[in-house]
């Protein structure tokens, strides 16, 4: 965590044993990333909009509103986050936030992924929200890592075909 203008941010980072090449298709290819994050309608093109879809909770629809802001193929890919609803029990609070994926090759061929999920506010009753989404951030990136396998063997097959 990181805290910067009243605001917070999650930082994640890990690595990945596959290429950026593949990382990136997982992360920014909409049916890859809803088999391990949310469903969506993510195209990784500067400014498109697009939604993630959660579980509906409550009062929340389950849905994020998002846009692509930035979009360097296989370097960084970044969106705004919004959605969420102030009467949540135990999450409780709308999101207005930004996350970008960044990715960089380490000398072993492996990947170096980080993930920021920027904008948070400090006061107290977004504390829910933000231990929230830091679990969440966390798990989402382990996540990936354990489907990558999977999804190196379906790259490969559809290059044979």
């Amino acid at each position: 965590m990181s805290e910067t203008d009243g605001k917070r941010s999650i930082v994640v980072e890990a690595d990945i044993p596959y290429s950026v090449a593949k990382v990136w298709r997982a992360i920014t290819d909409s049916e890859y990333l809803a088999l391990w994050f949310m469903k969506n309608d993510l195209v990784p093109d500067f400014g498109h909009k697009f939604t993630l879809r959660s579980r509906p909770i409550e009062r929340w629809d389950g849905e994020f509103q998002c846009q692509v802001l930035d979009v360097e193929p296989e370097q960084k890919i970044s969106w705004t986050w919004k959605g969420g609803h102030e009467e949540l029990k135990g999450f409780g609070h709308y999101i207005d936030t930004m996350a970008t994926w960044t990715l960089s090759p380490n000398a072993d061929g492996s990947t170096h992924v980080r993930f920021d999920h920027d904008g948070f506010g400090t006061e107290e009753a977004m504390d829910g929200c933000f231990e929230a989404m830091t679990k969440g951030a966390e798990s989402i990136v382990r996540t990936l890592n354990k489907m990558m396998p999977d999804f190196d063997e379906e790259f490969s097959a559809q290059q044979k075909s």
